[in-house]
């Protein structure tokens, strides 16, 4: 019975639909056929699609590494089949600059002048005892001409020749170095002037002075007074610029010492106490190897370091970068250094000079003394002094007569005439070695 009532539902509901109703039912059922063909078509596509392509692109990587292989094993072609070997121009890299083409020396005539110089000195090694010489010439921080001849130790053969960093004794031009103290510490103020007398700064300091002495002025009053109990001394004529500049008067050494003395500053003193001034300070030409050294010792104790030498390390030597400049003669120093002879051709002791090292003990090269007087001239961006303090540190004091050996005395210069120019300079003599040091300021000039 059910299922002829299910029957008969059928075939009323086919029934009721018409022929248009019937057409619009087919074509909904074909289209969800359609799109349900269409859905499982994407999602087979979706699964496929992400291996398929990194199988692809593994494919193309192992096809493009095999042809790189095959390309780098491949026989190269000898070029010598090819014909005769061409050589490639090397290539220029950028920027080109030009090539260098000689001119003539822009100055002949200085050209002329270095040879001579060159020619003289050459001549001069064949005197005896003369077995190593170095000379530089600077025009303000160019490097005109160096020289350097003979061997370096004139008693061996197998020496080689000297050169720009050679070390050689440099004896009384290293009297420069505590005048250079004297006007750094008279700029910070430590000095009040260069005019002070010695006893400002070493209490203990007495001299007699037969040549110039004289009681105080006599006035009323006061003075009246005061002369009663004697004549009052007048402050020491020995003041710091006079004793850079051989005008102190002072003796040339203390008495009965020699350049090996190794005493203190203060028994340097006591010994003056019982010693005479040989000349009138300020008024004779004199020279003096104590003035230098006591200047150096006394200005040292006002100082930071206490100890002159470091002083001079730390304050000129590095900052100039004179690394080959110094005092102590140690072995590494004594395996640089030049040998010195006496004329006679005997080999010259190197000595320590003990308590007078400010006069005479140092060593340097060629080029370290370069790096120094190129400063001295302002020829470098470094600076010891003021220009100022500079122009005043080249300056002439005194005229000397006939009998003195320069023309004129500065600190610690010695003046000469030469063609009509002032020639600035320091010379040094110590055994075995002899050194000179020279400025024309006008000139812009070192030799």
């Amino acid at each position: 019975m059910l299922n002829s009532l299910e029957k008969l539902l059928r075939v009323s509901w086919a029934v009721e639909l018409t022929p248009q109703g019937a057409g619009i039912f087919h074509a909904m059922e074909r289209m969800k056929t359609q799109a349900g063909r269409q859905l499982s078509l994407l999602k087979v596509k979706k699964k496929w699609l992400f291996p398929a392509s990194c199988s692809f692109f593994f494919v193309l990587s192992v096809l493009m590494t095999g042809c790189f292989l095959w390309q780098y094993y491949l026989p190269k072609l000898k070029t010598s089949s090819l014909g005769p070997e061409v050589t490639s121009a090397p290539m220029r890299m950028c920027p080109q600059h030009p090539e260098p083409v000689p001119l003539a020396h822009p100055l002949p005539v200085l050209k002329e002048a270095l040879k001579k110089v060159d020619g003289i000195l050459r001549q001069a090694l064949s005197a005896p005892g003369l077995a190593a010489m170095s000379a530089v010439v600077i025009h303000n921080d160019t490097v005109l001409w160096t020289g350097n001849f003979g061997r370096k130790n004139g008693s061996d053969p197998a020496s080689g020749p000297p050169n720009e960093y050679t070390m050689y004794r440099i004896s009384s031009i290293s009297k420069i170095f505590p005048v250079l103290m004297l006007y750094r510490l008279w700029e910070e103020g430590i000095v009040a002037s260069l005019d002070d007398p010695l006893e400002r700064y070493a209490g203990t300091f007495t001299i007699n002075n037969p040549l110039g002495m004289a009681s105080a002025p006599k006035q009323k009053s006061l003075m009246d007074v005061l002369e009663e109990v004697g004549p009052a001394p007048r402050p020491s004529p020995v003041t710091l610029r006079r004793m850079a500049s051989q005008l102190s008067g002072l003796p040339r050494r203390l008495r009965s010492t020699s350049l090996l003395w190794r005493g203190s500053t203060q028994e340097a003193l006591n010994l003056l106490k019982d010693d005479v001034l040989v000349a009138d300070p300020g008024t004779r030409c004199h020279y003096s190897t104590l003035a230098f050294s006591l200047l150096a010792h006394v200005l040292a104790a006002h100082t930071a370091q206490g100890d002159y030498q470091h002083w001079i390390l730390e304050n000129v030597l590095e900052p100039l970068g004179m690394e080959d400049t110094g005092f102590d003669l140690t072995p590494p120093v004594r395996a640089r250094l030049a040998a010195g002879f006496y004329g006679s051709g005997r080999p010259a002791p190197l000595y320590d000079l003990g308590w007078y090292r400010p006069s005479g003990q140092m060593y340097s090269t060629t080029a370290d003394l370069a790096k120094l007087a190129m400063v001295l001239l302002g020829s470098r961006p470094q600076r010891l002094l003021r220009p100022d303090a500079s122009k005043t540190l080249l300056a002439p004091l005194l005229a000397c007569p006939g009998a003195y050996f320069a023309n004129e005395t500065g600190t610690p210069w010695e003046f000469h005439a030469q063609r009509g120019y002032r020639v600035v300079r320091k010379d040094g003599d110590l055994d075995g070695y002899a050194a000179t040091f020279s400025l024309v300021p006008p000139l812009r000039l070192v030799h």
